[in-house]
């Protein structure tokens, strides 16, 4: 006999889908599937992001902690305090401290994939990354 839990939940990647993300707080293509969603309050929650060749997330800062986790292409993060972006490849983990402005998205030449997971807390979003056209 086979019983359930609800406890767990399993989320197939087919059954997600992945609109564009708002043009407040992204510019030049991306996709934003919203996998995990809260079930407390202040629960954990889980997305995937795809952003084209150069699309960028606006700055912003997280008020509790997050990890992304690259799974395909080639991407930028930059924090305050960073002079240049550092770039990211598939299989980097990225821990992001509550409070510390950010953004990150796509080379120039290459498609972004990464895994967003925030433990707790809300996004507060800031200004465009100069230099990025908007979307």
């Amino acid at each position: 006999m086979e019983s359930m839990s609800t406890y767990f939940r399993v989320v197939p990647e087919a059954s997600v889908p992945s609109p564009a993300g708002s043009p407040d707080t992204f510019a030049g293509g991306v996709w934003q599937a919203d996998i995990l969603d809260r079930q407390a309050p202040d629960g954990l929650r889980g997305h995937r992001f795809t952003y084209a060749p150069g699309g960028r997330s606006n700055w912003h800062v997280h008020t509790g902690e997050q990890a992304l986790i690259v799974v395909a292409g080639h991407g930028l993060i930059q924090w305050e305090g960073l002079d240049e972006p550092r770039e990211l490849q598939p299989g980097d983990w990225v821990h992001v401290e509550p409070g510390v402005p950010h953004w990150h998205g796509a080379t120039d030449d290459s498609v972004f994939v990464h895994l967003a997971v925030t433990a707790s807390g809300e996004t507060q979003w800031g200004a465009r990354v100069e230099g990025r056209p908007p979307a």
